[in-house]
């Protein structure tokens, strides 16, 4: 038997699992650099306005659609890293690519066209193998020490995209205030190729797991009727259909906030990143223990209220306020305490609330259903910002922005979302019974 299908041993697993924290700080560093503040930042050089951003910013929840298909492809197949593989590589080579499209010499409306369209595109790639890279990446971890381990990745992650983001944030600065911007974001995006090739090498060195397997392909009408036919699931689904439009609808704006309504610097955004990382680092070992002990439903709910408490915060941060920082700081803290636990907690719990047995099936559907609903929600968002212009709506004698009305309609949409978990999803998985 070939070396690359030997059944990893131990040592090959605790390899893997360091594989994975350098394979996913790679990953998150790329995406920090090509979202956000770094991408509005590029869309505003090639002369996009907010209501543009607020459409391209969430495309790659529009494109977790395709991941209904990845079951169908993928579950009939016992080994699937080489795909993971493919669809890693050219997702970042995609992105890598984007800092060539300021240069060609088009209109303004065919550069952010074709910008669009490749970054959907990449994350085409990425959605469609993200089902099995979740399911190749758990299985490297024993359930026993999954709160711990994760925690401690979420740690690692956050440390190294943080001083790669700050340290770029800071030459993009430096450029701009040179009259230089696009030369800045040459930069950031040799940063972005870099990064790629230590992703791409960090998934080739894995040593896979065998996984369950169906050898007939499965059906597109399977992959829809299976998933509602599980009670336990559809419990689970219509939480993250709540939750994806919670988070979307204002998700394009906040970086468009900082960057366009309260004119910071990227060095200001990054030093409150940098603030928002050590407290995700501090808080992701305490949710990983905290999820060990109490689980990751109670975990996800602990999470969601400190979310919904901080977006309330990014409602309240008006540009006259004389107490604005205060209430950025608070508010990057507030968020960093909660994604720490949220990133970790539903990656686990959809693990609860899917059976083993053709588990790709239920995580695609769920990623694609909700992740098109997601964007939904974002278009929603988008629509009110560029109807709304520049008027801003009065109310108890303050002018509110478009972007702060969207923070709070996001901020009661989570506390709903946490008060459903607490209804709906308490009882721990052996507790229900499946369709």
């Amino acid at each position: 038997m070939a070396d690359e299908y030997r059944v990893p041993g131990e040592k090959d697993l605790e390899r893997n699992r360091l594989l994975c924290i350098t394979e996913g700080a790679s990953a998150r560093t790329i995406f920090n650099l090509t979202t956000g503040a770094f991408l509005v930042g590029l869309l505003k050089a090639m002369g996009a306005d907010d209501t543009v951003c607020g459409y391209i910013v969430p495309l790659p929840v529009l494109a977790a659609g395709i991941q209904f298909l990845s079951p169908i492809t993928l579950e009939s197949l016992k080994f699937r890293k080489k795909i993971i593989l493919a669809g890693s590589l050219i997702h970042r080579l995609l992105l890598s690519s984007l800092i060539i499209i300021p240069f060609l010499p088009l209109g303004t409306a065919l550069k952010l066209w074709l910008t669009a369209g490749i970054f959907l595109v990449s994350h085409l790639a990425v959605s469609f193998i993200t089902p099995a890279a979740s399911n190749m990446y758990i299985s490297f971890v024993p359930q026993n020490i999954r709160g711990k381990y994760f925690g401690t990745r979420e740690a690692y992650l956050l440390i190294t995209s943080t001083v790669f983001t700050l340290a770029l944030g800071k030459i993009l600065d430096l450029f701009e205030e040179g009259g230089n911007e696009l030369g800045g974001y040459i930069a950031v995006y040799a940063a972005v190729f870099a990064l790629t090739v230590a992703n791409v090498v960090s998934i080739a060195k894995m040593k896979e797991v065998p996984l369950q397997h169906n050898k007939d392909r499965m059906k597109i009408s399977e992959v829809f009727s299976l998933p509602l036919k599980n009670r336990l699931f559809v419990r689970y689904f219509i939480m993250s259909v709540i939750w994806n439009i919670a988070i979307q609808i204002a998700s394009a704006y906040f970086s468009v906030y900082l960057v366009s309504d309260l004119d910071m610097s990227y060095t200001t955004i990054t030093l409150l990143g940098l603030l928002n990382a050590v407290v995700y680092i501090i808080a992701a070992r305490i949710w990983g223990r905290f999820a060990d002990k109490h689980g990751w439903t109670a975990t996800t709910m602990a999470c969601f209220t400190i979310l919904a408490v901080c977006h309330t915060i990014w409602f309240l941060s008006f540009r006259e306020s004389p107490i604005l920082l205060v209430l950025l700081v608070l508010a990057y803290v507030t968020g960093g305490a909660a994604w720490s636990g949220i990133n970790i907690s539903l990656f686990n719990l959809q693990f609860d609330f899917t059976p083993e047995e053709k588990r790709m099936v239920y995580i695609g559907f769920n990623a694609a259903v909700s992740g098109l609903v997601g964007y939904g929600a974002a278009a929603v968002g988008s629509q009110l910002v560029g109807a709304f212009g520049e008027t801003d709506l009065t109310a108890a004698g303050l002018t509110i922005d478009i972007k702060q009305v969207l923070f709070i309609i996001s901020a009661i949409l989570i506390f709903v979302c946490t008060a459903y978990i607490s209804i709906f999803l308490r009882k721990r998985k052996q507790d229900v019974q499946g369709g």
